[in-house]
């Protein structure tokens, strides 16, 4: 940033300790933004939601699940996947390249 980019604001009617207790909250908001959500060690994915992850289509994902690069559950007549071993198999197929 150039010096011509800072434009001078005059703060009125705040002391400096309301102040520095709003930076410290932005601060905490920022701090937030990039913690990653823990993962649920069982929580099942769907064909769509697994396919976005990878960012494949669905045919895709079905030759990857028959050739054993990531593997399915069948929960009734539904498929599904574990989003760990869709982890773990992100990882494998990153490392191949």
């Amino acid at each position: 940033m150039t010096n011509a980019e800072f434009t001078a604001v005059q703060v009125q009617g705040i002391t400096v300790e309301q102040l520095l207790q709003q930076f410290e909250e932005l601060k905490n908001i920022v701090s937030q933004i990039g913690t990653p959500q823990p993962i649920e060690k069982d929580k099942l994915l769907t064909r769509h939601e697994t396919a976005d992850f990878f960012g494949v289509s669905l045919v895709t994902l079905y030759n990857w699940t028959r050739d054993g690069v990531v593997k399915a559950y069948r929960v009734g007549n539904k498929v599904r996947y574990r989003q760990t071993e869709v982890l773990e198999a992100l990882k494998a197929i990153n490392l191949k390249r």
